[in-house]
Parts: structure tokens; sequence; C-alpha cells
């Protein structure tokens, strides 16, 4: 899927002054991740390209790529993996850039259990939330590990995986490195944590964003925009993450605490240098590993995935 290529100078300058605002969906509940998106709406990012940003929330972290296939919102925040399986299910989306260029997840464990290396997790119940995902994931790095099938033993928790985990009901859990291990950690307790493309799963993009087809077509001006405040804002969060998180403390002073300041702070380096879908390999291996863990029939074309044409430089 291709979209016209528009001159150079048509990107990372204001657009004209817009009719509708541009409706964003975040992935989830607001949390430490979403702090360059809410620092541009006070920083100019937004506003000094003409761009009337409203940032929304979704029910459930199901939602935000079903919103932007049926234009109830224009773009949304949304794992790269969840969206290669919404495609797969006939979801008319595009990807049009990337937010967090590193994967977030993994196994965590406490050290005063005993595990210090991912093998020491053989026949020890491992607690997990989403399948068939999760136990895909974990199956697979449990086996780069040296474990063997029948020595997996793989328990739905729910989302309460923090507190199964403490509570010694699990010996280790499915987690984000920028989430789990902080509370593991203020919870008085030593987090080991494996990082998933460590242990034979590729590296992803945890959170990119995408849109309908028909919006980049029809507003492909203030998609470029958009990802050009999101890379400015991303860069000022870096140059100031004392500004950038004040200002996401300002939208949401109940998150002001300990735990978010250490997220942001865990965050700050993941987030991605450029929004630009340029890197076709990163989409090509993630495809393979979801179609050999069955998640997937089969591989796309990565042009098929993204438009390329709101890169500056074009495709």
């Amino acid at each position: 899927m291709r979209f016209g290529v528009l001159a150079a100078a048509f990107f990372c300058v204001s657009v004209a002054a817009l009719a509708a605002p541009l409706v964003v969906c975040l992935d989830y509940l607001p949390n430490p991740n979403h702090v360059p998106l809410y620092f541009a709406l006070t920083s100019g990012a937004f506003s000094t390209r003409e761009l009337d940003v409203q940032l929304v929330v979704p029910g459930s972290a199901s939602d935000p790529a079903k919103l932007a296939a049926t234009r109830s919102a224009d773009i949304a925040l949304t794992p790269q993996i969840n969206y290669l399986m919404a495609r797969a299910e006939g979801l008319p989306l595009i990807a049009i850039g990337v937010y967090v260029d590193h994967s977030l997840g993994g196994l965590l464990a406490l050290a005063d259990r005993g595990v210090l290396s991912i093998s020491d997790l053989a026949r020890r119940p491992i607690g997990y939330s989403l399948a068939p995902l999760e136990p895909a994931l974990w199956s697979e790095m449990l086996a780069c590990g040296g474990v063997s099938s029948q020595d997996i033993d793989l328990v739905s928790v729910g989302f309460a995986t923090v507190v199964a985990l403490l509570a010694g009901a699990v010996d280790a859990i499915g987690a984000f490195r920028n989430v789990e291990p902080i509370q593991v950690e203020l919870a008085g307790r030593t987090p080991v944590f494996f990082p998933q493309e460590s242990f034979c799963v590729p590296e992803t993009y945890d959170l990119i964003l995408v849109a309908h087809p028909d919006f980049v077509r029809e507003r492909q001006t203030e998609a470029a925009a958009f990802l050009c405040a999101v890379e400015e804002s991303i860069e000022a969060a870096r140059r100031a993450p004392d500004d950038a998180l004040a200002a996401f403390f300002r939208a949401f002073p109940e998150l002001d605490d300990e735990f978010d300041r250490l997220s942001f702070r865990a965050t700050l380096p993941l987030y991605a240098k450029s929004p630009y879908l340029r890197d076709s390999s990163t989409w090509q291996l993630v495809q393979e590993f979801l179609v050999a863990a069955g998640l997937l029939a089969s591989s796309v074309p990565f042009e098929s995935l993204v438009a390329l044409d709101l890169s500056p430089s074009g495709p």
C-alpha cells in the first residue's frame, strides 16, 4: 500500500489551520511511555504546526487498533506485533511511524528464589496474562535458554502478575523492563530480568503509530506534521527530562510518584530516535517468528505494511 510522494518542503513545517482535530489514541492507560506526547501538547511541538491534537484513552489495550481501523481515532499507538496480528485479521490499517523502537518485554524473576539464569526456571511456574502471544514468547525464550518443552510450566495469572510473583504463586512473570522490575525493587526485592531479544525472540518495535489508509490519503500533510512533532518532542524530552515529566504530571497529578519517575527514566533511552519506518529487516524477522509460532499464516511485504512516503526523504 503506497501513497503519493509530497514535496520535501511539505514536511516538518506547519500546516494550514485545520477544521478537525487530530484524535490520537493511546495504547492503554496514561503512563510514562506517553510523556513525549503530553509534553508536545504544552511545548509547542503540535501547535507550531497548527495541529489540534487530542489524546484519548482506550477502554482496553485491545481497542486502539480497532479504533483506528474504524476511524473512531485518526492515529493509534499499538505494539508492532498487535498491528501485524490485526492486519492478518483483515483490519484496514497502515503503520505510519515508530514511537518506541526497542523490545520492552521479557521474563522477570526474583534473585532470592535462586533464579540467576533463565535455565533455573525449568519446572517452575511462570505466570502470563495474554494468550496465545505470551506463551509463544516465553516458550521460545525458555527453549533458547536450554529448558526442554517438558519442563516449561506456564500459568495464567490474569493481570495480577507482580502480586503473583511477590506472593510466590509463580517463580517468574512476563514483564516490561520499564515497569515490573521497578515495582519489584520498590517492594524491597531484587529483580532478575531476562530481555526477550537476548533469548531468540527478534527485536520488535514495542510501540508504533497506525492509522486507516484513507486517513493517510486524505490527511497526509497532517500525518507527516504529526510525525515531525513527535520526533521533536522526543528529542526535547531527552534534553529536558524534568520539564517533560512535569508536563505529564500536570496532566495526571495522581501519577506523580517515585515509580512513575523511575519508569520514565528507564523509558527515556528507548523512545525512537526517528519515527520513520525505513528498516524492513525488523518487520521480516518479527513476521517470521509469528509464522513459526503459528500466530500468523504468512508474511506480507514490508511495503504493504508501512506508509513510507511520510518520511521527509520519501521511500
